[in-house]
């Protein structure tokens, strides 16, 4: 049984387990307090809340029962009142509830704790002390103790509750905003590779076969594996690689593309397309260019560090921000590394001569740790589908 399902789970037996255990912790509590406060002190008369004598078991039992009995009205009946802003007439219930749980606890102490004693053949409570106070003390101060550990804990637990919610939720918004810009990333690339391969055809290219296979593997890697919030690091350089090549053949071979990795880069995972703006980007510098165009790629993993910096030429007559403005899609990429990464990666993208550099590291965090965070929350907020939603709902007890 793990932690949160005896916490949150709406299983019967869960619920009472959870009952269970709290009302006997606090029958343990007043059985040790009472009988501590009942020992003698030199002499001394020590105040006592219980008759003296022995039966605390049976006496603290009692008591506790009491607390039961007045606990529960007073949390799913006035408590709710209280919150719906009914106050003149949970006002008086809330009186009334106080009135008999002193009325029932002087009983309890003068006259059922004492029945005990007799029973037993202890000596009796001298009824010279019948005040009333003992017995409010025994039974109004002590339970408004219950009472307020009961509320405490309740509102502890809805307000967690109504936090992962909110978590929940801003994670749904965050999915679907994610899967919103890799879908206008996936459009704009198809449309300039399909034009690519189509003017190849028209002029009777022999490299349409070897572009059209090239795009066959983009297609399957984009509609099949995709589909994951994560895929293999790997498999996507493979793919930049491959489309960088139908990029070269595009502009008939001219550029010089240079690819280096180094590190380890099995086991790691990283978000679909999220290096393809920076390429794409690098490509479009290629209409300035008067000289010979360069691409240089160097890509590097160190333990969960991945770093890849990015450089192609460009013409000495381009501003910063026209370079910056090439194309829509490093807005996007920004975005998305705000979404997927956010406080674990850093975006450097800088000019000198002639030169357009893009600097990328993200921390490749441990994706298993994060989906059993996420299926604890879960499993809280689908458990208690009933109470976490309405304002003037409880969370379970």
């Amino acid at each position: 049984m793990r932690w949160h399902e005896f916490i949150f789970s709406e299983e019967k037996k869960y619920k009472l387990l959870r009952h269970l255990v709290f009302w006997s912790s606090w029958w343990l509590y007043f059985l040790l307090c009472f009988f501590i406060f009942q020992q003698p002190i030199a002499g001394k008369i020590r105040p006592y809340y219980l008759t003296p004598g022995d039966h605390l078991p049976l006496k603290t039992f009692l008591l506790v029962l009491l607390f039961v009995l007045a606990c529960y009205p007073l949390m799913y009946f006035i408590l709710p009142k209280i919150i719906k802003g009914k106050w003149l007439k949970t006002t008086g219930y809330f009186v009334l509830l106080c009135t008999g749980l002193c009325l029932v606890s002087h009983f309890l102490y003068w006259n059922i704790f004492s029945s005990i004693d007799s029973f037993f053949g202890t000596t009796n409570i001298n009824r010279q002390l019948s005040r009333p106070w003992p017995a409010i003390n025994l039974g109004l101060m002590n339970f408004v103790k219950v009472a307020a550990a009961a509320v405490i804990i309740k509102y502890l637990k809805y307000w967690w509750l109504k936090q992962k919610e909110s978590q929940r939720l801003e994670k749904e918004k965050i999915n679907a905003e994610l899967q919103l810009l890799k879908a206008q990333v996936h459009p704009d690339f198809l449309f300039k590779t399909l034009n690519n391969i189509y003017i190849h055809a028209l002029s009777s290219s022999p490299r349409t076969s070897g572009m059209l296979l090239k795009l066959s593997d983009l297609l399957s890697y984009m509609l099949y594996e995709c589909d994951r919030s994560t895929v293999p690091l790997e498999k996507e350089i493979a793919m930049m690689k491959e489309y960088m090549q139908l990029e070269k053949i595009r502009y008939n071979d001219e550029p010089e593309i240079q690819v280096s990795l180094k590190g380890d880069l099995s086991g790691k995972n990283i978000a679909p397309f999220l290096l393809l703006p920076f390429i794409e980007n690098s490509f479009n510098h290629y209409r300035q260019m008067t000289e010979q165009f360069w691409i240089n790629m160097d890509i590097r993993m160190e333990g969960e560090s991945f770093s890849m910096k990015l450089t192609n030429g460009i013409s000495e007559n381009l501003s910063d921000q026209s370079l910056l403005n090439t194309t829509n899609g490093l807005a996007n990429v920004q975005k998305r590394l705000s979404l997927l990464y956010p406080g674990i990666h850093e975006l450097k993208m800088t000019t000198e001569q002639e030169m357009f550099i893009v600097f990328l590291n993200i921390r490749l965090t441990d994706n298993n740790e994060i989906a059993a965070e996420q299926e604890e929350i879960d499993f809280a907020i689908t458990s208690n589908e009933k109470t976490t939603v309405p304002a003037l709902k409880y969370a379970s007890e």
